[in-house]
């Protein structure tokens, strides 16, 4: 979320937030029993959109002069799962 967020603040996107933890925080709190898309996926042996959300986030923090080194690894780190599929 921190490296999306900063993504956003340095294209001049207004938030309804200050602190994007905290917000993260309180979405999730909402849904204790959600299971996001991607988990779901790996449940059932498919890829999934990994490429078209973590994985962008470097790319265009690229663009804006900023680095996502966690998005960067945690996409890398799903792709090699995905291998297995």
């Amino acid at each position: 979320l921190t490296e999306a967020y900063q993504i956003g603040m340095a294209k001049g996107i207004h938030f309804s937030f200050d602190d994007v933890v905290a917000y993260g925080n309180k979405f999730a709190e909402l849904m204790p029993k959600a299971n996001p898309s991607m988990r779901l996926d790996h449940f059932a042996g498919k890829k999934s959109e990994i490429d078209a959300i973590n994985g962008m986030v470097p790319v265009v923090s690229a663009e804006v002069g900023l680095s996502a080194p966690y998005n960067e690894t945690l996409a890398a780190v799903i792709r090699r799962r995905e291998e297995a599929f």
